[in-house]
């Protein structure tokens, strides 16, 4: 099965990956390292620090800066995923990302059909609510103009909005798509420049000091209470493999995808710690972080507007809190961008329900994926931000990123080297992977949990969630004679031995 598997991966010959999934016909429409290196970056950068900062200072008991430390275990696990992703990308380099990636890893006819299916079935959910997320934002920093008429239907109706037209704009050519990526990377790259430069030139180093008590108590305890800033930090690093989705639509895929999502993860990575540095040493974190908890009943402003407020006038930080609705929803429109072509391409290759598999007639977009897309994130539009977060990333963190490590390790280990697919390769091969492996779980299991800390339950909502998928994937599989219920073999033998097949 493993050599059949790598033959097929090397000379793209398989059934369900013999035509690419989204090919366009002129080569140059495909996007190239930069087209790709923006679409990671804008994915990155709207879920990133603009949102983050106040959320994760207060995440921490005791809040503070010192998050910091939780944040960047967060980093360091998410860099080790990139070389991940950029193996897989480049060893497997078409469209649907972890989909096709968790597949080829466990096996097409085996438990690499259960894998993919659920890695899916978990993308109704974290998909949505990622894209969601950042839609929320933009109405937390239109807030800004005038907290007093903007509560919290309004907040909803502009989240809303700005998913409607994040959805019409990608009823587009793939040129015109990255185009549009590049040109609001753009904007973004500017509004981080321009923070750094305030930020560093209004500098306070004892803002950036930890509480009285902030590491008190064994190591235990003090990872447990900087938990909760990892899955910040996971959710601000969420973007640089945004590529992968659409690996069909690139360019030289074998060196773009990794090299791309490497790069943008360390860079960016880097970035955001700046960023954080910059920000906090501008506010001091005990005037807003209690804005930000769960149990305040009043609005809550875009961190980045008060922060120009501070540092400029409230002039400036208004023009400023458009450059970051810009960017926000920049990221988000990049996000749809990838993720429309996931259940898509699940649909073609045969392991997701088969009418995400239909393509518009004139647009040639995988409308019915992106349709699906949108209307599950207007779902999550009604919820907070903070609970959105925690539901993506719970569920993102055990089938995707735990996921794909272990089957890179399980793939690696069975199939000879010689029979694995061409491709890039990670260096220090596999300590980057144990690192992604130890430090995720980490991040999964201290999920809030009401049976395990009698807290809200998104990790007990998740596993039920994913026993449910389990479920609907054994029933469409006896439906359907997939694996465990495969049936295609023994058929090939019957024939086979068949004298009216012989003759």
């Amino acid at each position: 099965m493993a050599t059949e598997q790598a033959v097929n991966a090397n000379t793209h010959t398989e059934p369900s990956l013999d035509k690419p999934l989204a090919k366009p016909e002129d080569e140059e429409n495909k996007f190239g390292f930069w087209q790709a290196f923006g679409f990671n970056t804008m994915m990155m950068f709207g879920t990133g620090p603009f949102i983050s900062i106040p959320y994760t200072v207060s995440s921490v008991d005791p809040a503070g800066p010192h998050a910091l430390v939780g944040y960047s275990i967060a980093l360091v696990a998410c860099i080790c995923d990139s070389l991940i992703c950029g193996e897989l990308g480049s060893m497997f380099p078409y469209s649907g990302g972890s989909a096709t990636y968790l597949k080829h890893l466990y096996g097409e006819n085996t438990l690499g059909q259960l894998a993919a299916f659920m890695f899916l079935f978990q993308f109704l959910v974290a998909g949505p609510a990622e894209v969601a997320s950042g839609f929320i934002a933009i109405a937390e920093y239109l807030v800004y103009f005038d907290p007093d008429v903007l509560g919290y239907w309004s907040r909803v109706g502009i989240s809303l909005a700005a998913l409607t037209v994040s959805t019409l704009l990608l009823y587009r050519s793939n040129k015109e798509i990255g185009w549009i990526s590049i040109t609001l990377a753009a904007i973004t790259i500017g509004a981080v420049i321009l923070t750094l430069i305030f930020g560093f030139a209004n500098f306070n180093s004892e803002y950036l000091e930890a509480p009285k008590g902030a590491f008190d108590g064994s190591t235990g305890k003090v990872l447990m209470s900087l938990a909760a800033a990892t899955r910040f930090g996971v959710y601000d690093m969420t973007g640089y493999y945004d590529v992968c989705f659409m690996g069909d639509e690139v360019k030289n895929p074998r060196t773009t995808i990794p090299y791309s999502c490497i790069t943008t993860a360390v860079v960016i990575g880097i970035v955001y710690l700046f960023v954080y540095v910059s920000v906090l040493g501008v506010l001091d974190w005990r005037v807003f972080q209690e804005t930000y908890t769960d149990d305040f009943d009043g609005v809550q402003v875009g961190i980045m507007s008060l922060f120009f407020e501070e540092v400029v006038n409230s002039g400036f930080a208004k023009f400023f809190t458009i450059v970051v609705v810009l960017t926000i929803f920049g990221s988000v429109y990049s996000m749809m961008a990838g993720f429309q072509h996931l259940l898509y391409a699940g649909a073609k290759d045969g392991f997701f329900f088969e009418v995400f598999a239909r393509r518009h007639s004139v647009k040639d977009i995988p409308h019915v994926s992106l349709l699906t897309l949108a209307v599950l994130s207007a779902c999550w539009c009604f919820f907070s931000l903070d609970t959105v977060i925690d539901a993506m990333t719970t569920l993102l963190v055990f089938v995707q990123f735990i996921g794909q490590a272990i089957g890179l390790l399980y793939y690696r280990w069975v199939t000879p080297e010689e029979e694995q697919a061409e491709g890039w390769r990670m260096p220090l091969y596999p300590l980057p992977v144990i690192i992604q492996i130890v430090l995720f779980f980490f991040i999964f299991i201290t999920s809030p949990s009401y049976l395990l800390y009698g807290d809200d339950p998104i990790l007990d909502f998740s596993v039920v969630f994913l026993a449910i998928g389990v479920v609907l994937y054994m029933f469409r599989a006896k439906a359907q004679g997939g694996w465990p219920f495969d049936t295609k073999e023994d058929d090939k033998a019957i024939e086979a031995e068949s004298p009216v097949v012989a003759a």
